[in-house]
């Protein structure tokens, strides 16, 4: 990814504001793609055009960031670290969701705005050669373990992932994944939402307190639609059954990049902007 002339998502529908932004974005030489929506910033994300940062507004009077950042969770998890929030007072549910991965910016100073998402972009483009060394020189396939109760299903997704070049170790139940896991280690870890012994909350719920540094290399699988991990997992993405298997393999890439990375070397965490 070339810093030259990134491309900024930035969503607002307050018109002066889109403005304002976009040609500070644009005196900073950005590329900038706008819309006034969610459902538009989801066309623009789902296009063919890169983006390398977004811009969103999520405070108590404007959601539009918090849906798009929930729909990128599970569509573009690539993205997960490279949104800016405009805020003068974060939800409630900020900071559980982002788990400290965007910033919110005050649009009382719009110009750090420009300067979060410039820092943002470069500090992406430090971890992705990090991470990008790290798996070079670390032989094998990937590990990934498999979790899910259809016997039909979970052979069909060990083999698409194994095709896709994963070691995959398949279990029939959440106890036996936190069996597994309890003597092992995997790069991911993909599990079955619903399963009648040990279900996947009960799965992440043991990791967090047994194994916490393996909480973000977890993905879910869901046959049923609306469900939704927030409440057990923050920030961790879930994927319908039978749907959109290139989604799915780019969010298992993205936690492969990042649990090598962890292997090698401490990940940076940001800092904060106050907003104000």
């Amino acid at each position: 990814m070339s810093t030259d002339r990134p491309t900024v998502l930035v969503i607002h529908d307050d018109g002066d504001a889109l403005d304002l932004l976009t040609r500070l974005f644009e005196a900073a030489s950005f590329d900038v793609v706008t819309a006034v929506a969610g459902y538009r910033a989801q066309a623009q994300l789902e296009g063919d055009r890169p983006i390398h940062v977004v811009v969103a507004p999520w405070d108590t009077s404007r959601t539009v960031g918090g849906e798009v950042y929930r729909w990128a969770l599970q569509k573009r998890y690539d993205l997960r670290d490279q949104f800016v929030f405009l805020a003068s007072e974060v939800t409630p549910e900020f900071d559980r969701l982002v788990a400290g991965r965007c910033l919110p910016v005050s649009m009382a100073r719009p110009a750090d705005v420009v300067r979060v998402a410039v820092a943002a972009i470069k500090r992406r483009e430090g971890l992705e050669t990090a991470r990008d060394a790290a798996v070079a020189d670390t032989p094998g396939a990937p590990r990934l373990l498999l979790a899910d109760d259809d016997p039909t299903l979970l052979h069909v997704m060990a083999d698409l992932l194994g095709d896709a070049g994963f070691a995959v170790t398949r279990v029939e139940t959440g106890n036996a994944a936190i069996g597994i896991l309890a003597d092992n280690t995997f790069d991911a870890i993909l599990v079955d939402w619903h399963m009648d012994d040990g279900s996947g909350a009960d799965v992440y719920r043991w990791i967090a307190s047994t194994k916490p540094w393996l909480r973000e290399r977890v993905v879910f699988l869901s046959g049923e639609e609306g469900d939704d991990a927030t409440s057990v997992a923050p920030g961790r993405p879930m994927f319908r059954k039978g749907q959109d298997f290139k989604a799915l393999d780019t969010c298992l890439r993205e936690i492969l990049r990042q649990a090598r990375h962890d292997e090698s070397q401490p990940t940076i965490i940001p800092g904060r902007v106050d907003p104000g």
